[in-house]
């Protein structure tokens, strides 16, 4: 479906002005580091080229990502482009004027017809798997929600889910660990350093768990809805419980191989190494900010699932005609004539089914059928939003915009802090300095480093988690639209009208069909909604229909718009045979009185030239008669 200009417009805003504002700061920011730290390189050729190969590298990376967020944001920014056969269609539309639609549908004509005439709402699916079960028993609303939501949802209570279990599996882990080096040699010792080890792996797998989020609004996202098994959180608990043991085992066998010195330098060095990694610090920065992401998301779905009254209810109308028109004459006026008045902003309606066979009904009662599905253009229908969806909305993409920048800021400090540890390597190795040296010179300064470096990366993984989920619920837009079906099934007639009104006048014969039919027609008015994206095919996404409701007043004023035309057409031609049969009755009235009086030119019924033709006729020749009576006499 490509852009397609037209004057009238459809007035749909764009829904990404604000994100795409306060991304557009953050590419600005990142731009400017980057532009300083490029201009660095100059002055640091001549004294440190080892800091200006480093400025080059950070500030190219700032300036990339400054301009693909800049970018982005101004492209949010910007017009919203739609064409005038926006949004997508329910299924295929089969008009004639229909123009190639490249978005995946989740509907078809079948599954539109059983919307609409056992009232329910096929988007609506059941969950499948215990653990979406278990998901919509506690947020039951959540079933009326469009799919890339449901998904989102499920996947945000699979994070929750292996987070409880990853913590309650380090719990464990430290139980496992202080049994299995409870009374062994080293146990005091072994116990600190796997506990270290625990805790980055947890922090580490915490990390990976909120960090790693698809696109939500990604096509596979749209189409269907994702099932979870539970394998991966069967491996959580049994690696909660042999990885500590493997651990402890291994540093078992490890601490057997140290000499005496080692292992009592070793000792002594624990106090300083527990806090090197501020493993601590980072967990808690990990656990409040799943706490407040989840948080905001509850929020935003819980506002979203009260946002659409959901219905699913229809009218119909039944009943039977007849009329003296082929059957033909339903499907073309219904479709080119009373639909074609209700069009929306005079775009062609969409039709979903248009199939009949009263084209070759032609012959003596014979039997027809035919199917027809429409949907009015759907035109903008603002939903009222409430405070909380549009608050929470406008702080999670301003947090979201603030996270990845202070996680690029601290991922640039860290980085930025790699050529001094580097320096002081080489300066330790030149004086071969001790072990203590180097744990305090070394050790424990780049393990500040590395913190840093992860807690920069974990913002900026938040953060992009908290944008994606802000920016579904930025995208979703609204439609409503008329929803019509139509089914009649009859048979028809033919009969021979002849038309003149007597014999000195042509004549002609004319075949009058007659049909008979029994229809059943019915309607709703659809609230539905799709999510569209920054870019060329905007919305050129899956739609779904989220409520039907009956609209009595369209339905009548179809059905009734058809049958007034059914039947000034009938009238029309009932008045030509009435036409006709009047002038033969006056005809035959008109002869009857003139052979009463012998007069038949002065009643009309016999020409002038007819008469002269009889006065000039010769007389019988009596000699001939005479030879007649004789022949008749001979024989």
């Amino acid at each position: 479906m490509a852009f397609e200009y037209g004057t009238q417009k459809l007035n749909i805003r764009n829904p990404f002005r604000f994100e795409g504002l306060i991304r557009s700061v953050r590419g600005v920011i990142l731009t400017a580091i980057g532009v300083y730290l490029l201009l660095q390189i100059q002055p640091l050729l001549s004294t440190d080229k080892a800091q200006a190969w480093l400025s080059l590298a950070i500030g190219s990376v700032f300036v990339i990502g400054g301009f693909k967020a800049l970018g982005v944001g101004l492209f949010q920014v910007m017009r919203f482009f739609v064409g005038r056969m926006a949004p997508a269609s329910l299924t295929e539309n089969v008009a004639r004027e229909a123009v190639q639609e490249r978005e995946p549908t989740l509907y078809n004509p079948k599954t539109i017809h059983s919307m609409l005439m056992s009232k329910t709402n096929p988007t609506f699916t059941e969950p499948k798997g215990w653990f979406a079960r278990a998901v919509h028993s506690v947020f039951p609303g959540l079933i009326v929600t469009p799919w890339p939501i449901r998904n989102a949802a499920k996947t945000l209570v699979m994070k929750i889910t292996r987070s409880l279990i990853a913590l309650g599996a380090f719990l464990v882990a430290s139980l496992v660990v202080m049994m299995v080096f409870a009374g062994s040699e080293g146990g005091e010792a072994g116990s600190i350093v796997v506990s270290l080890a625990l805790q980055l792996v947890l922090l580490i797998y915490l990390g990976l768990v909120w960090v790693k989020l698809g696109n939500p609004l990604a096509r596979e996202n749209m189409t269907k809805l994702h099932t979870y098994s539970s394998g991966g959180l069967a491996l959580v608990v049994i690696g909660a419980i042999v990885v500590p043991v493997l651990m402890a085992q291994g540093w078992i066998a490890l601490w057997e191989n140290l000499s005496p010195g080692d292992r009592a330098s070793f000792i002594q060095l624990l106090p300083a190494v527990e806090p090197v990694f501020r493993t601590g610090t980072l967990l808690t920065l990990t656990i409040i900010c799943a706490i407040g992401l989840t948080a905001l998301a509850v929020v935003l779905i819980r506002a979203r699932i009260s946002m659409v009254e959901i219905k699913t209810s229809s009218s119909e109308k039944n009943s039977s005609w007849r009329f003296d028109l082929h059957p033909r004459q339903i499907f073309t006026t219904l479709r080119d004539l009373v639909l074609m008045q209700r069009r929306e902003q005079e775009l062609p309606n969409r039709m979903y089914l248009d199939e009949n066979d009263t084209g070759q009904a032609n012959r003596d009662n014979e039997q027809f059928n035919g199917d027809l599905i429409t949907e009015i253009q759907p035109v903008v229908e603002e939903v009222s939003e409430s405070a909380a969806m549009r608050y929470s909305r406008i702080a999670g993409t301003v947090t979201a915009q603030v996270l990845m920048l202070i996680g690029a800021i601290l991922f640039w400090q860290a980085a930025v802090s790699v050529l001094p540890h580097m320096n002081a390597w080489d300066q330790l190795v030149s004086q071969n300095a001790g072990v203590d040296a180097v744990f305090t010179q070394l050790f424990i300064p780049a393990g500040g480093t590395a913190a840093m470096l992860l807690a920069g990366l974990l913002m900026m993984g938040f953060g992009r988690t908290l944008d994606r989920i802000c920016h579904m619920f930025w995208a979703e837009i609204f439609f409503r639209s008329k929803v019509f079906d139509f089914h009649c099934e009859g048979t028809v007639m033919r009969a021979t009208h002849y038309r003149g009104a007597d014999r000195h006048s042509s004549s002609s014969e004319q075949d009058v069909f007659t049909f008979d039919t029994t229809y059943f027609a019915l309607a709703a008015d659809a609230v539905s909604s799709t999510f569209a994206v920054s870019g060329q095919y905007n919305l050129e996404q899956p739609r779904y229909v989220l409520s039907m409701n009956a609209c009595d007043g369209f339905m009548n004023s179809v059905m009734g718009d058809l049958e007034d035309e059914f039947r000034r057409r009938n009238d029309e031609i009932q008045n030509e045979k009435r036409e006709d049969k009047d002038q033969r009755l006056d005809y035959i009235r008109q002869e009857q009185e003139a052979r009463r009086t012998g007069d038949m030119t002065a009643q009309g019924l016999a020409t002038h030239q007819q008469q002269a033709l009889d006065s000039a006729m010769p007389e019988a020749d009596p000699e001939r008669q005479k030879i007649s009576r004789w022949e008749g006499e001979g024989d």
